[in-house]
């Protein structure tokens, strides 16, 4: 493919929705209409991820995986309030009973400030999704959705992060209390409930062939864990030193449970991602796209605006975006380096000329420490 038509065609794909999960139509419906700011750059084929231990067992009170040696997340204690925003780095939620032979390979499609999603099992035994959205986030109450469902009226659930990210259906009936909390029933059998004031949660349940009955939707839901873990717990192969005190980690594309712990990888889909910016900026100004995994990987190159760049030794390819409207930004791709297969971009804060760490060259060389391919030297705290 010449440039033009590589262009022609990053474009294309970045003014598209997220393609169909590879998993479940009904999850990629339920993501489809999120993280749209972030589709900038079609990453250019899958790193390789370490092989670890699979042992993802979901049990217990506060426990993202347990049992066994394997990864533990220590309780929190309940609370009424429900925080606003989230620690994307410290899961708010956890299963809690399971069905019996359900593969416990649980893992993070994605996690946010204001949303955290955990998936368990397969689509041969069953899929169980679970979405958990922060205080405020969604625009009704439980006692909202009931009135309107008295005079016939289904009412519409939409939970926006912001104005570039949200979820929404349509609420068909009520369903029976969730531990004791209003529940709801959209979309066939997924189930919705308001698990404390202003803040829901949803689990969409799918199977192939024979569908998994409403009583084990409402017995799974019914155990879900919140405050799940007050500190963070997933680990990453870098870390970003001497941003500003006030940049956190805005997003997580996705972890899984192994024998090492809450491990971040990346599903490698447009609209999931690892971001870092400020608390309260824009969707710009960031350092987004974060995708460091262990192995080789491929990296894209597009004629004039890529160029090959001597870091020390490394060579990286470096792109310079036009933005398609918006400021242009950047991106650093490096095949392998230390273990690992380093790709990033860097958007400039709107009304600013240039970028705040020199461009992802000097992200680079000044900003990022990798941390190697050995899970054992990862951290939980990916800014240092």
């Amino acid at each position: 493919m010449d440039e033009a038509g590589a262009r022609a065609l990053m474009e294309r794909v970045s003014a598209t929705e997220p393609p169909p999960s590879r998993v479940d139509i009904g999850l990629a419906r339920q993501r489809g209409r999120t993280l749209a700011r972030r589709r900038r750059w079609a990453l250019a084929g899958a790193p390789l991820l370490a092989t670890a231990a699979v042992a993802a067992l979901v049990a217990g009170i506060g426990a993202i995986a347990g049992g066994g040696g394997e990864p533990q997340i220590p309780p929190a204690p309940l609370t009424r309030s429900v925080p606003h925003p989230f620690n994307p780095l410290a899961p708010y939620a956890a299963f809690g009973w399971l069905p019996k032979g359900l593969p416990r390979n649980v893992n993070s499609p994605g996690s946010t400030r204001a949303e955290l999603q955990l998936m368990v099992g397969s689509q041969a035994t069953g899929q169980f999704t679970l979405t958990v959205w922060a205080g405020g986030t969604c625009n009704l109450d439980a006692a909202q959705a009931r009135a309107y469902l008295r005079r016939h009226v289904h009412p519409l659930l939409n939970c926006a992060q912001d104005a570039g990210m949200s979820w929404s259906d349509t609420l068909s009936r009520p369903a029976p209390a969730i531990g004791g909390r209003p529940g709801f029933w959209f979309g066939g059998q997924a189930l919705a409930w308001e698990y404390a004031r202003h803040a829901w949660a949803m689990l969409y349940v799918s199977r192939w062939g024979t569908p998994v009955g409403p009583a084990t939707t409402l017995k799974v839901a019914a155990h879900v864990r919140f405050a799940a873990t007050a500190k963070p717990v997933v680990k990453f192969p870098f870390q970003l030193t001497g941003l500003p005190a006030s940049w956190r980690m805005t997003s997580v594309a996705a972890w899984r449970a192994t024998a090492s712990g809450l491990l971040a990888t990346t599903s490698n889909e447009l609209g999931s991602t690892n971001a870092v910016g400020r608390v309260d900026g824009p969707p710009t100004g960031t350092i987004g796209q974060i995708v460091i995994t262990p192995g080789k990987g491929r990296c894209p190159f597009f004629g004039g605006s890529s160029q090959r760049v001597d870091l020390g030794g490394v060579t990286a390819i470096v792109t310079d975006f036009p933005g398609s409207g918006a400021p242009p930004y950047q991106g650093l791709c490096i095949p392998e380096t230390d273990g690992l297969h380093v790709q990033f971009l860097e958007f400039p804060e709107p009304g600013h000329a240039g970028f705040a760490f020199g461009g992802v060259i000097g992200v680079f060389k000044h900003h990022l420490r990798l941390l190697g391919p050995n899970p054992a030297n990862w951290t939980t705290r990916p800014i240092g």
